[in-house]
């Protein structure tokens, strides 16, 4: 699928506007008025231009991407003037929370759409998950929410618990980039799960 109709239309059928709209209620970044850029249209966009190469990393080029996939994916939606200024304005007032709570409803979905594992050497359990964790480096500004180990400098951490039975993501966990991967919440105390995770995540508390 190489046209972003294509990638719309795909994505579309996973996550539907009714669940945006709900998941963007959720989290306060639902429209107030109706000619401001609406958060269904701007999401959709920002995840279609994150599959375009040339349009990584660049304000203009991003608006750009967003003012020809207006007319091509949202033919009945008016036409709206974007500046680089206003697209700075929309990321601003949309949280990382609702991206994230959008990411989390994917999972979800996407387990469900999966068929059921036939690996018999899991049978004895009831699930098995593979824990890892990684992280990414954001802008200093967050450095309040998100810290690092290194001073002056702010990183998030994405610890994400993966189904080897059904080969599918079950959570991803957004936390501090200085904070251990022995602190991680997903791994609990209910009976028939195997857990697997490298030294990263020691602590007498796991076992």
């Amino acid at each position: 699928m190489d046209l972003p109709e294509e990638r719309y239309r795909a994505f579309a059928q996973v996550l539907s506007d009714d669940e945006l709209k709900r998941l963007a209620a959720e989290h306060g970044v639902i429209d107030q008025r109706e000619r401001r850029l609406p958060i269904r249209i701007f999401f959709w966009l920002m995840v279609l231009s994150a599959s375009q190469p040339g349009v990584r990393g660049s304000l203009f080029q991003l608006a750009a991407f967003f003012v020809a996939g207006m007319s091509r994916l949202f033919a009945f939606q008016p036409a709206l003037r974007l500046s680089k200024m206003a697209l700075s304005k929309k990321l601003k007032a949309t949280t990382w929370r609702f991206f994230h709570a959008v990411y989390q409803a994917l999972l979800t979905r996407y387990e469900q759409l999966l068929p059921p594992s036939t690996r018999h050497m899991l049978d004895r359990f009831k699930e098995a998950y593979a824990i890892d964790g990684s992280i990414a480096r954001v802008h200093s500004t967050l450095a309040r929410f998100f810290a690092s180990v290194h001073r002056g400098q702010a990183a998030l951490k994405l610890n994400t618990k993966f189904s080897v039975k059904n080969l599918a993501p079950k959570e991803v966990e957004v936390s501090a980039g200085k904070r251990h991967d022995s602190r991680y919440t997903g791994v609990t105390e209910e009976a028939g799960i195997l857990y697997l995770f490298d030294l990263g995540y020691w602590a007498f508390h796991l076992f």
